[in-house]
């Protein structure tokens, strides 16, 4: 039992680093990558690292090409869109009906205390470290409805809408700070339970996502 769970958290934490370096573009579109290399590269076995990517093809981010490795998605204008239009449509309902929940204390603490660390972020560290505790505001938001698939959809539509480094350009134009700014509105709308000002407020947030 020790044995597999020790593979499982190297297959989850090999799967961390490879996710990272595709959302942050270092991991370039269109190439192929092979699961042999990057094991031989992280000096870890193949078998986590075979893992990993085949998760990762679970998510879209990647493709698997047979007898030459794994090829980085690279995403059309309309698939884009199509994420974008499935966001909005799923993520800004989870947002309305957490709003319509009763909180306890210790959650209140939590989502403020989430959406401040993003503040925090969006100043001091890159975008590939203010994506991070984006993610998990955002995740925490939506778990808040209780629905694990629901969830893990939005946690893939937010990878797949961020692969090949597509919100670099938030660095720019005080571009971070202000979707932080906006993750500290939504929390308080959620927050007081004003469920319409929470989806509209969300939809607005979204804006940054479309292509």
């Amino acid at each position: 039992m020790a044995g597999s769970v020790t593979r499982q958290t190297l297959k989850d934490s090999t799967e961390a680093m490879i996710r990272r370096a595709l959302l942050s573009g270092q991991m370039k579109p269109g190439e192929i990558y092979s699961a042999n290399a990057l094991a031989s590269q992280l000096g870890i076995s193949n078998s986590p690292a075979r893992e990993a990517m085949m998760s990762l093809v679970d998510k879209g981010l990647l493709e698997l090409v047979r007898n030459r490795g794994f090829r980085v998605v690279e995403l059309t204008p309309q698939d884009k869109l199509e994420v974008y239009d499935l966001r909005m449509l799923i993520e800004v309902e989870a947002v309305r009906r957490a709003a319509q929940l009763d909180l306890d204390a210790e959650t209140i603490q939590q989502l403020r205390a989430l959406a401040e660390q993003t503040v925090e972020f969006s100043t001091h560290h890159d975008v590939s470290e203010y994506l991070e505790v984006d993610q998990s505001f955002h995740s925490s938001l939506v778990g808040l409805v209780g629905n694990r698939r629901w969830l893990d959809i939005v946690n893939t539509l937010r990878d797949q809408s961020r692969v090949n480094g597509f919100y670099a350009y938030l660095a720019e134009d005080n571009g971070l700070p202000t979707t932080a700014d906006e993750h500290v509105a939504i929390a308080e709308a959620v927050i007081s339970g004003d469920a319409e000002r929470a989806a509209e407020l969300m939809a607005r947030h979204l804006d940054y996502a479309k292509p």
